[in-house]
């Protein structure tokens, strides 16, 4: 098949710090790309011609594609054989694994798999969108409804749930109960927090970064009405945060630093306690979004001492969507006057007093209205399951299941944007798959076929549980690699 190379694919190669672009004889490259080669020092080179480079195998431009008829086609010159960085193409050994412990064994990974029915007949892979239904889930929902059904209204018991629910969250992040408020969303607790600051005095810089769920940066650029000023860290070519550039955008004028702890894109992992250092040096405050990570990665608040931690349950904490949990020091608490509140903020929720705001001592100043009972219910039991597992355990069975991924991805010659070393490396593995189709389409294919991925942009994430077999993750690749082809 013909393949048009334009701009983007120049673009795209250089974004992953490679110098040559392998094409085929009858492909054409644009005018535009052309010059955009010229200017980055990337070569297109014919395919039968890399018979003595020594790479396995080359891999295409991921973004070709027809292009616009109005497009200039220039005709390929011979380009002269030379030999290719090694760092042209994704290698294995390029892969910077960490030593797996297996300190959860198979035997009873087997026994928890019993405990998600869908695991029997599906490769569920996206669990950096939703997780899997527990047994436990589903019973704990059953209990609400039962409830609900046979004593009807419980507000006894729905608020001993909902703070059951936050001392699971606390449990998780080494937090005092007392430090968790609650909402339908981190959406939510972030305005809540946004909303609380002060921006009239000299700190008033907001720093955030491209690689943040939108909703987190919406939030901080809606919040310049109130006199925040909000500077943006870039994404790297590499598709990654260089830790450098915090020393640039935080300063004395810094009030908070809003960060993921995993870009929700390709798996990207920042070190936390690093950048909390950095942003305490200068007088800021951090906010941690830690939605695409926590459950599977260890997070002690207090040693890496963050300020405030945000996360919503339905990905990897076995939850599902309509709460959130949002943890603040409590050093910090009584500095902060939310504007965004409801009667659930109160000391006395049911005092049911109008004339003034009353704030509780405690994080549930965060809350708001009627607090999220059903979902309450549900994520308790979810996070129950991580308690009782152990994040400690789960990240090593993670940090395997994803070097086995990008492995797998490099055997089959499918290109991945995650990063290559563990260290840095969340459990999603992010797959290009825009320049065969969208992604939407691939997690609907891939859904036909029994396996469920998520897509976003140009990529199809693989991201695995504890729960999840490396068999798993090979019928997904193989899946994947046969749609890519045609096949």
């Amino acid at each position: 098949m013909r393949k048009f190379y334009t701009a983007q694919d120049v673009s795209y190669c250089a974004s992953k710090g490679e110098r040559v672009i392998v094409i085929e004889r009858n492909d054409v490259i644009t005018s535009v790309a052309k010059e955009a080669a010229d200017k980055k020092g990337i070569r297109f080179i014919y395919r039968d011609e890399t018979v003595n480079i020594p790479c396995e195998e080359p891999h295409p431009a991921p973004f070709s594609g027809p292009s616009s008829a109005a497009q200039t086609e220039v005709p390929m010159q011979k380009m002269p054989s030379a030999p290719v960085s090694m760092h042209c193409f994704q290698k294995e050994e390029a892969i910077k694994e960490l030593p797996y412990q297996a300190l959860i064994s198979e035997s009873e990974i087997e026994q928890w798999r019993k405990d998600f029915p869908i695991l029997s007949h599906v490769a569920h892979l996206g669990n950096c969108s939703q997780s899997a239904q527990s047994r436990q889930v589903l019973a704990a929902i059953q209990r609400y409804l039962d409830n609900w059904g046979g004593v009807g209204m419980d507000w006894d018991s729905w608020c001993e749930e909902v703070d059951a629910a936050k001392a699971e969250f606390a449990k998780i992040i080494n937090a005092d109960p007392s430090e968790i408020a609650v909402a339908a969303s981190v959406s939510d607790l972030v305005s809540s927090i946004a909303n609380a600051l002060d921006y009239s005095g000299k700190r008033k810089k907001i720093v955030v970064t491209d690689a943040e769920f939108p909703t987190v940066d919406h939030i901080w650029l809606a919040n310049q009405r109130h006199g925040a000023l909000v500077d943006f860290i870039p994404i790297g070519e590499n598709h990654q945060i260089d830790i450098g550039e915090y020393d640039k955008h935080i300063d004395e004028n810094t009030l908070l630093t809003s960060i993921t702890q995993v870009y929700y894109l390709n798996g990207f992992k920042q070190d936390i306690a690093a950048i909390a250092e950095k942003a305490h040096s200068k007088g800021s405050l951090i906010l941690v979004d830690s939605y695409q990570s926590l459950g599977t990665d260890p997070v002690d608040v207090k040693k890496m001492k963050i300020d405030i931690l945000v996360s919503g349950c339905l990905k990897y904490l076995f939850g599902v969507p309509g709460i959130a949990f949002m943890y603040v020091n409590k050093e910090l608490v009584y500095h902060l006057k939310p504007s965004v509140t409801g009667w659930f903020g109160q000391t006395n929720p049911f005092l049911f007093q109008t004339r003034y705001n009353d704030w509780s001592n405690t994080a549930s100043r965060f809350d708001t209205g009627t607090p999220p009972v059903m979902t309450a219910y549900a994520v308790r039991a979810g996070m129950e399951i991580i308690n009782q597992v152990g994040p400690d355990r789960i990240k090593d069975r993670i940090d395997m299941l994803s070097a086995y991924a990008l492995k797998g991805c490099i055997k089959r010659g499918l290109y991945t944007i995650s990063p290559m070393n563990i260290r840095k490396k969340g459990g999603t593995t992010a797959i290009v798959c825009g320049h065969r189709m969208d992604s939407h389409t691939m997690e609907a294919v891939l859904r036909k076929k029994n396996v469920i991925g998520s897509g976003r942009g140009d990529v199809i994430r693989l991201a695995p549980h504890f729960y999840t077999k490396p068999s798993e993750i090979d019928y997904a690749l193989d899946t994947i690699k046969e749609i890519l082809d045609g096949r």
